[in-house]
């Protein structure tokens, strides 16, 4: 993986760049954790307990944490003084691994008692743009949301010794996978209502993907396999369900 290479004091893709160009971060938890600054993938984090503090800050960016909190999210098993020093050695790690120290505006705001992702930095992060099109509503953003989801929230991540960190993310797992199963329903009555059958198929077959158990999405795919003629597919998919439930 390309690492990124300290320029002017701001993190960018060695000669890759206009000079004016903010090193844009990218967070992406929808799916496997993936995260790059100015375009380059990020992937040198020290540990996976910087990598998971970097994900909560970015979910619950629209405040700040105290760092007792932080510290007992990932470091329960310790005491509070060794728990709030691993704290500040990994939002340090952190800091280096974003090559964070000449970026302007920094990505993150720390005091003595907070920290939070700092909201004037160049920062998307795809849970929350997930959200926001869901809050749209509109059918184009409906689809852009669908377009974000790569994959379950931390797909393949997690933390042996960190219970309320897992806890935290399997919550958050299932909510955004809930949200994304309303969303692909939605879409294929939509495409069916206006007669669109191959599509809606698609978004249909898409909740059955996520959820094998979920009788409501089989439905929905055999009825759309039964009204695009495909009678046998339409069958198909009754054993299809059967077996899975």
């Amino acid at each position: 993986m390309a690492q990124i290479a300290p320029h002017n004091g701001r993190a960018r893709r060695s000669g890759s760049l206009e000079e004016d160009e903010v090193a844009h971060l990218s967070i992406q938890l929808l799916g496997p954790m993936r995260v790059s600054v100015a375009g380059t993938r990020i992937d040198n984090f020290a540990t996976d307990k910087v990598q998971a503090l970097l994900a909560y800050l970015a979910v619950e960016s629209d405040k700040a944490h105290r760092r007792e909190r932080l510290a007992g999210l990932l470091w329960a098993e310790h005491s509070e003084k060794s728990a709030r020093t691993n704290l500040r050695r990994a939002l340090a790690d952190l800091r280096q691994a974003l090559d964070d120290q000449g970026t302007d505006p920094s990505y993150f705001v720390a005091d003595r008692k907070t920290i939070r992702l700092n909201p004037r930095a160049d920062v998307t992060v795809d849970a929350t743009e997930f959200t926001d099109h869901l809050s749209a509503a509109t059918t184009g953003d409906l689809e852009d949301a669908v377009a974000l989801y790569r994959g379950r929230f931390l797909e393949g991540f997690s933390l042996g010794d960190g219970p309320a960190f897992e806890e935290w993310a399997l919550l958050t797992r299932e909510h955004l996978q809930r949200e994304m199963l309303h969303v692909l329903s939605a879409l294929a009555g939509s495409h069916e209502a206006r007669g669109e059958y191959a599509q809606a198929c698609e978004y249909a077959r898409r909740q059955v993907a996520l959820e094998p158990w979920q009788e409501d999405g089989h439905r929905q795919v055999m009825r759309l396999l039964a009204r695009s003629g495909q009678r046998a597919a339409a069958l198909a998919q009754f054993e299809t369900c059967g077996h899975a439930l």
